[in-house]
């Protein structure tokens, strides 16, 4: 097996070996290289100040006299230090006294300048080091003067560290190899063949191999017997689970076989009753507009009948829609495609304004609510909240709806909310549950089956819906729609 192995433990010792020890080396050539660099570059600062410091002593008489001539001289004095490349001696009017280049085809020029109020000061300059200091005759400004250096002797100090430690390292990673050649001999070679074993009973699920037991009679020795063991034992359980298994999914399967054929029936006679129930009730409306368009004699207690009967199928007929879209709010696939809510908002609140033309609604809509989901589905959300939400308002002379959303931790919230009768809070639990009402019929028609439609149908997008209100102070109800797959 190889050393570069990731998973065997020669290999492990072998990266920990090389990485301890080119971790160490490595910090200690970075301690190294930037005290001395740190050391070099403050020499160097220390020694052209020095420099820059003589040179504006030796420039005084010349400024003031005027004499380019004799500060050139004195610049000329700097070929005796080679690292200084260029070196400028300025009026304190701002003008270029003198100037001095070590190599005169290199027309380099010196960049930085001190401010007015600054005595000297020092800058790094790509592979350059500039210092400046000021010229000052008996307390007065006369002059500047400016020293460009380059930083060779710091470039091959650092090449010399580089050098060294990479042949250390080196030494360093053959000595480690060959520690880890004899670990491995001593000690990962038993341990390599229980992997081996191990492998083979993963890959073929044979408990009936066994592992090689070394002959020194160490721990080693100690965990491969135990292994053996241990193989026996999964062996004999391995055995007995085989047959527990076959007989539990036989079981499985014909429950769950049983089960869904009980739903399936189950769900077809929902809708089959629901559906077929559509038929006579038609028959007992056709027969009550009949009866109310002959029924001329009858008086005021014929209308009354037949007023009633109306009512009566026209809830019957409420009732059976509301079952239908219950059942397809379980049963029906999801289809996720892009919905405005916003604009469903819009469209669902416009219908319900033309239905009742004098009432007084103020409607607020917050624009760019989107989801992604069943639109069928959402319309029947939408439906019963705005249709419950204008409902229960429909006693105020002014009412107000608000259909908004917000932006939380764990996703976008959308909301209903209104200013109606609202209910008590201490049965909100009860909402969501078909055919549970928290107002009379007398007070407000319904069946009770719209938010447990609702929420049955938030449930199956993988959201989640509640309610807030106090009694006559209105009622919100919240719901998130996550983008998931299908339950």
């Amino acid at each position: 097996m190889s050393l570069w192995n990731r998973r065997s433990i020669s290999g492990r010792l072998t990266r920990m070996n090389l990485m301890l020890c080119g971790t160490a080396l490595l910090l200690a050539y970075v301690s190294f290289v930037a005290y001395d660099l740190y050391s070099l570059r403050q020499n160097l600062v220390e020694s052209m100040n020095t420099e820059a410091a003589i040179v504006g002593e030796n420039s005084v008489s010349a400024i003031i006299f005027d004499d380019p001539q004799t500060a050139q001289d004195t610049l000329a004095a700097l070929r005796g230090s080679p690292q200084v490349v260029c070196a400028e001696i300025w009026h304190g009017d701002g003008k270029l006294f003198a100037r001095y280049l070590r190599n005169a085809s290199n027309r380099q020029a010196i960049q930085a300048r001190l401010n007015p109020d600054q005595a000297y000061g020092n800058w790094e300059l790509g592979n350059n080091i500039q210092v400046g200091r000021k010229i000052v005759y008996l307390d007065r400004t006369i002059g500047y003067v400016y020293l460009l250096a380059e930083k060779s002797d710091i470039a091959y100090r650092v090449k010399q560290f580089v050098w060294i430690s990479a042949c250390i390292i080196v030494l360093c990673f053959l000595i480690a190899l060959v520690a880890t050649s004899t670990v491995r001999n001593l000690v990962t070679a038993p341990l390599t063949g229980l992997a081996e074993t191990a492998r083979v009973v993963t890959r073929d699920r044979d408990y009936s191999v066994r592992a090689r037991l070394p002959r020194a009679s160490d721990e080693i020795s100690m965990l491969v017997q135990a292994f053996n063991e241990m193989l026996e034992q999964i062996q004999e359980r391995d055995r007995a689970l085989e047959e527990s298994r076959a007989a539990l999914e036989q079981r499985v399967e014909d429950r769950t076989s049983e089960l869904t054929e009980a739903n399936k029936e189950l769900e077809a006679f929902s809708y089959s009753v629901a559906h077929d129930l559509r038929g006579p009730l038609q028959h007992i409306g056709n027969i009550s507009f009949l009866l109310e368009q002959s029924c001329t004699t009858g008086g005021a207690e014929c209308a009354k009948l037949i007023e009633r009967l109306f009512e009566a199928s026209k809830r019957m007929s409420t009732l059976i829609d509301d079952l239908l879209n219950l059942s397809r709010a379980t049963s029906t696939p999801l289809h996720r495609t892009p919905i405005n809510l916003s604009q469903m908002a819009e469209t669902i609140l416009e219908t319900l304004k033309a239905e009742s033309p004098g009432r007084k609604v103020e409607i607020t809509i917050s624009w760019g609510a989107h989801v992604i989901a069943d639109e069928g589905l959402m319309t029947l959300v939408m439906e019963n909240l705005l249709g419950n939400a204008w409902k229960y308002t429909s006693r105020l002379s002014v009412a107000r709806i608000e259909f908004g959303f917000s932006e939380q931790l764990t996703g976008t919230v959308y909301f209903v909310r209104d200013n109606g009768v609202g209910f008590n809070p201490r049965y909100a639990d009860r909402l969501f549950r078909p055919f549970q009402r928290l107002h009379s019929q007398g007070e407000f028609p319904g069946t009770g089956v719209g938010l447990a439609t609702v929420s049955r149908i938030i449930a199956r997008h993988h959201g989640k819906i509640w309610a807030k209100s106090n009694v006559d102070q209105g009622a919100e109800f919240s719901f998130t729609v996550p983008y998931g797959s299908e339950s």
